[in-house]
């Protein structure tokens, strides 16, 4: 392959699989990509040779982004150790408009990616109340 930055998703359950199931309803199937599911019953050494595993089975010529669910979390944590890897960025807060970004930028440079992720993450949440409808049923009016 070598024209994509490989993908490593890590969450707790099957968040990340459902994410990229979803993902790929959008932008089509996708290849060079793994997820690594974690539960309360797995074993901390076990999942890391499964993750070291996943992101070795990766094109990474162009770079790994590996994306987590939250900081601080099991995933995160163990994602850190691919880090010391050359060319690796790892991303916590995954989304639908993230992931989204990442798929569809793969063939960009690890420096461009991180402002594409950065822009996503700022442009991807979008918080409204009934006022908000208030607003714009006042506005209406004006028309």
């Amino acid at each position: 392959m070598g024209s994509s930055i490989g993908v490593l998703i890590m969450s707790h359950g099957d968040f990340g699989k459902a994410a990229i199931e979803s993902a790929e309803l959008i932008v089509g199937k996708q290849k060079n990509y793994e997820t690594l599911s974690v539960f309360v019953v797995d074993q901390v050494d076990d999942l890391k040779q499964e993750m070291l595993g996943k992101a070795a089975s990766l094109d990474t010529q162009k770079g790994l982004v590996i994306l987590t669910d939250i900081i601080g979390g099991t995933p995160a944590n163990l994602a850190a150790y691919l880090l010391a890897q050359e060319n690796t960025m790892l991303v916590s807060g995954i989304n639908l408009p993230i992931l989204l970004e990442v798929l569809m930028n793969r063939e960009k440079t690890m420096d461009e990616l991180k402002d594409i992720i950065m822009n996503a993450y700022a442009q991807g949440v979008t918080i409204k109340t009934n006022k908000d409808l208030e607003k714009d049923e006042d506005e209406d009016d004006l028309l």
